[in-house]
């Protein structure tokens, strides 16, 4: 029984003294400050104002950056070092002194020319950077600490772009929503930034469905015709790809591989063969699709559902909404109500379309019919909601099924 004392005697005096040391530690061994007023009473309420003096100046040095205190390099390859020399000039009628300050990871500034600059003289000071491997964009600073009282700090700033050997504008080439049986065209432009020219060769994709339906084509053109981000580039390319009728339905993704060679003075290749890829995405859709609104909603699938919740005894049981018709058989095609389940609780009626350009639009209105029981199709197990299927008399549109979610309570 007395080692078990001994035992939690000992455990206290430990347990306290790490507990003593870690607040110590976190707290009582660092130097405690109101402001800049300190515990030591080096600094109180009577003295504060005189000691905050030595931080204020009322020289008439009046700081200005000549040109500007940002500079843009345009573009440079990852991994590549550059400098470029700010000059500062003293616009006021005392002595500007300077002094260099904290500057960003990536930024170091050289010497100044003259840490005193007498009034209407300049000097100069250079900024060195390196640009980083991960990035496209570059944002770098430094500071100079100034005796101007308008102008404490002089913050010199560093923007650009970083660029690889090639590049995609856009990177990421999107098509939206394509129609089944529509042909479409995809676009982007390709620049080179290496010292030797050269040719593309063809274009590749990585879907095989893909493949067989592609035109591939690249023209050069002038960079400097193009936008000012990619008019230091050596060479640019427009590229399009036309797209015959066949894909299938459903979400796309493909990547497109631009095969080319670097070419001598006579234009014969050197070399392997050098790749450039960027991503394609889009979705083919099938002429027949709903408008989304408060009530009608779209699967990842892309299947549409009324979405109807609850309905009480005084909630309206007719819905609104817009079928949409489009893509080249849209002219030639007639939709009408076909089945509907539950037979007596679900209904559909269409109306007459509305023409336009691309889509022809045709109101449809679901009705619902309540009875003295609860009808309950919120769809909690599998198939178990109500639908209506839209029917085509053209065999290159297919017929449709709209779900509808609903619980129906009873009325009389």
């Amino acid at each position: 029984m007395k080692y078990f004392w001994l035992i939690l005697l000992v455990s206290v005096v430990v347990g306290a003294s790490i507990g003593w040391t870690t607040n110590y530690v976190q707290y009582a061994s660092k130097p405690a400050f109101f402001g800049e007023i300190d515990y030591t009473g080096n600094i109180t309420s009577d003295n504060v104002m005189e000691h905050l003096k030595q931080f204020h100046s009322d020289s008439g040095a009046v700081a200005e950056v000549e040109d500007s205190a940002t500079h843009d390099f345009g573009a440079m390859p990852p991994s590549t070092k550059g400098k470029h020399t700010f000059v500062i000039k003293n616009v006021g009628s005392e002595p500007l002194t300077l002094e260099l300050g904290a500057t960003t990871c990536k930024c170091t500034l050289g010497s100044l020319e003259d840490s005193s600059v007498a009034p209407g003289e300049t000097t100069s000071v250079e900024l060195e950077w390196t640009v980083a491997s991960d990035k496209t964009t570059f944002e770098q600073s430094a500071e100079l600490r100034t005796n101007d009282p308008a102008r404490p700090a002089i913050r010199l700033m560093v923007v650009g772009r970083i660029i690889r050997d090639i590049e995609f504008e856009p990177d990421l080439i999107t098509f939206g929503n394509v129609t089944v049986g529509d042909s479409f065209e995809l676009s982007t432009k390709f620049f080179s930034f290496m010292d030797d020219k050269i040719k593309i060769k063809a274009g590749e994709f990585s879907n095989e469905a893909f493949t067989p339906l592609a035109e591939f084509e690249a023209q050069e053109y002038d960079p400097k015709d193009g936008d000012t981000a990619h008019a230091h580039a050596k060479q640019a390319f427009d590229i399009k790809v036309n797209v015959k009728p066949g894909l299938r339905q459903g979400p796309l993704s493909t990547r497109m591989i631009v095969v080319f060679t670097k070419v001598d003075e006579n234009g014969e290749p050197m070399g392997d063969e050098l790749y450039g890829t960027t991503e394609i995405a889009g979705k083919v859709v099938g002429p027949l699709s709903m408008l989304q609104n408060t009530y009608v909603k779209t699967t990842e699938n892309g299947s549409y559902f009324w979405n109807l919740g609850r309905l009480g005894p005084d909630d309206k049981l007719e819905y609104k909404a817009l079928l949409a018709l489009k893509g080249s058989e849209k002219d030639a095609t007639n939709l009408s109500i076909g089945e509907s389940y539950p037979a007596g609780v679900v209904s559909a009626e269409l109306g007459k379309p509305i023409g336009r350009e691309e889509t022809r639009l045709f109101p449809i209105i679901l009705k619902l019919t309540a009875s003295e029981e609860t009808i309950d199709l919120l769809g909690k197990n599998e198939d178990d909601f109500g639908w209506v299927w839209i029917e085509s008399d053209n065999p290159k549109v297919g017929r449709m099924r709209i779900a509808v979610k609903v619980l129906i309570e009873p009325r009389q």
